[in-house]
């Protein structure tokens, strides 16, 4: 039935590989369990160090939490009142006047020199027609 000839070595790899997961998986289950049973021992024997516990009502608890959220904030800083804006002396008012006037007065001789040469173009073309 089997010959050794027709087992082919992707098969006995095969074969291998699945005994080798099977004792690894129980090896390392006996581990989890031993390692979850010590730090369950070590969590007890934590909790037992503070004493009996009491009953703690739901309201105190949450107040309890809530101061030490606050208290996590430190002292808060005192609330100044707004100052009355004052003219700073950082951008003066009369030099940007002057530019802003000036700049209109460019714009200001710039269109009415083109207009004019607008208005020469048309007589010139009403002499030559």
């Amino acid at each position: 039935m089997f010959n050794a000839s027709r087992i082919s070595p992707a098969i006995v790899c095969a074969l291998a590989c699945a005994l080798l997961a099977s004792a690894m998986s129980g090896a390392a289950a006996a581990r989890t369990s031993d390692v979850s049973q010590s730090s369950a021992q070590a969590q007890e024997r934590y909790y037992s160090s503070y004493g009996d516990s009491q009953p703690i009502d739901p309201g105190t608890a949450a107040a309890r939490a809530q101061e030490r959220y606050y208290g996590s904030y430190g002292e808060p800083e005192p609330l100044t009142l707004p100052r009355s804006s004052s003219p700073s002396d950082d951008m003066p008012s009369l030099p940007n006047a002057l530019s802003i006037a000036v700049t209109l007065l460019i714009v200001t001789v710039g269109l009415t020199h083109l207009r004019r040469l607008r208005i020469r173009r048309r007589r010139a073309a009403r002499v030559t027609t």
